[in-house]
């Protein structure tokens, strides 16, 4: 009955056909403008916009197939006489949760909370030129809604900017691998030392930062900057600049770095470097399902290093422009179902896709005004037994400063210091001004004897030995803006703890 009645026409002249879209898709786009700078700001670039596209080609096989044809035929051959432009109608849209969006209604029949949405292809023209069986020509139907902007701005842009006075991760980094008895602090604060040494270039970090409602905790939107760009001043060398994608660790283990493909553009703006598909993974969720009101967390960290960077400094204002797409899912939570002209559900899915765009407006003078310092210093004594006591002076010294000083301590039951080589880590903190100085103090001792001889009176010889030892003193140290402040502190601990050590030194004893 149902094929039959497909083929029957109705009686305000309706024409129904077995045809099928190839492609419905529905696309939203949501719009952000940012300044990076001193007085940032994020806000929302005009409304946001949906549209609806569904294509049906003429191919007469898969498609507008041949029944699709057969009913055409059988529809106009049950209307003779009439003439001109003629449409059939293939199907519906079966529209729900269309309360975020505005536009729609019009088009739509509703049913209840649902709405229908009708689709009609041409079937005939009246010239005669339509071939519904070429396969070279298709029928694209569109409907335009605006969806409703979203509470939170969805999409935004951290950006930072380390040179090579900056290691903004060296503490998490000396403190990870401490914890974890992976390796004497000395040791690795030197080897961060060594590496900020012969590493010239600027590095430009830019994080994308996403935020989206969900339904459910099991959806899980998988989103892509599917491009990036930055506008750039005339590039020397692409060899001498790099992007760097941070991807979480296995096992929650810690980010993984990998380099990604970078091209550089001079025709756009005036040149701008460029890259795309760039995973953006989930990094938090949190809300009550059972009210509907989850929040999905997305962040994405990409390091662009830039080996010519004095073109750079000359620059007032860079301009960056990203679009994030997330496919699968509608920011406005609209729900589209296809049927047929018979009432089934069609087997191919709509394809769904968010893009997310943004326009920022970076100041470079107000990112190097607001970068993190981390100058490093260490300081050797010898002829000092390494001891706790010794210890105990360095925290007298920087609680003397007004430092808030304490050891770090590893976790797990506590091991027994090393006889021969011991080490500990010291942490200290200070606020100045609206910020805090931050000291991590590694210290390596080092125990050994010395031989010695006196000769007393009618030349008498005594020879014994006496214990001795060595302290490596590292210090390295943070301080938002002000590095003349940091590097006066770091020198006033190394001629405090000079000056008490030589009290301790064994040659003196």
């Amino acid at each position: 009955m149902s094929i039959l009645g497909a083929r029957r026409s109705r009686g305000d002249g309706t024409l129904f056909a077995r045809a099928t879209p190839s492609k419905v898709t529905l696309t939203e786009i949501y719009s952000v403008e940012q300044d990076i700078s001193k007085n940032k700001s994020l806000r929302q670039a005009g409304d946001g916009t949906g549209r609806i596209e569904i294509l049906v080609p003429y191919d007469g096989r898969e498609f507008f197939s041949r029944l699709a044809v057969a009913d055409v035929q059988q529809g106009l051959g049950a209307q003779q006489g009439m003439t001109g432009d003629r449409r059939a109608t293939i199907g519906h849209l079966l529209i729900s949760d269309h309360t975020r969006t505005t536009g729609l209604l019009p088009s739509l029949r509703l049913h209840g909370t649902a709405g229908a949405l009708p689709l009609t292809v041409p079937i005939a023209t009246a010239d005669g030129t339509l071939d519904l069986t070429g396969d070279r020509k298709a029928c694209s139907i569109a409907y335009d809604y605006q969806p409703a902007n979203p509470s939170l701005n969805p999409i935004e842009l951290d950006v930072g900017l380390d040179d090579p006075d900056s290691l903004s991760h060296a503490f998490e980094t000396v403190l990870d691998s401490v914890t974890r008895k992976r390796e004497e602090p000395s040791k690795i604060i030197e080897r961060l030392r060594q590496q900020a040494s012969f590493d010239s270039e600027l590095l430009l970090r830019i994080t994308v930062k996403i935020s989206i409602p969900i339904k459910y905790a099991t959806a899980k939107p998988k989103p892509v900057v599917k491009h990036m760009s930055i506008a750039w001043p005339a590039l020397t060398s692409l060899r001498s600049t790099q992007l760097y994608v941070a991807e979480p660790g296995p096992d929650a283990g810690g980010p993984s770095i990998r380099e990604a493909p970078i091209r550089y553009n001079p025709a756009k703006d005036r040149g701008r470097l460029e890259w795309q598909d760039v995973p953006v993974p989930q990094v938090a969720m949190e809300g009550e399902q059972t009210r509907g009101n989850l929040r999905s967390y997305h962040e994405v960290s990409l390091f662009l290093k830039i080996g010519h960077p004095g073109e750079l400094f000359q620059q007032r204002e860079l301009a960056v422009e990203a679009q994030v797409d997330i496919t699968g899912y509608l920011l406005s939570g609209l729900d589209v179902r296809p049927y047929d002209a018979t009432g089934q559900r069609q087997v191919r899915r709509p394809e769904v896709t968010t893009k997310l765009r943004v326009h920022a407006t970076i100041y470079p003078d107000d990112i190097f005004a607001t970068r993190r310092f981390s100058p490093y210093q260490q300081f050797v004594f010898d002829d000092v037994i390494p001891d706790e006591q010794r210890i105990t002076d360095i925290l007298t010294v920087l609680n003397n400063a007004g430092f808030k000083a304490e050891k770090v301590p590893a976790p797990g039951p506590p091991a027994p210091p090393d006889p021969v080589t011991p080490s500990w880590l010291l942490q200290a903190t200070r606020s100045h001004g609206p910020d805090e100085l931050f000291l991590l103090v590694a210290v390596e001792g080092r125990r050994t004897r010395l031989d010695r001889e006196q000769i007393l009176g009618d030349r008498v010889r005594i020879r014994d030995d006496k214990e001795s030892g060595q302290l490596k003193v590292s210090v390295l140290g943070t301080l938002p803006v002000n590095h003349r402040e940091l590097t006066r502190e770091m020198n006033a601990l190394q001629l405090t703890l000079r000056e008490r050590f030589r009290f301790q030194q064994t040659s003196r004893k």
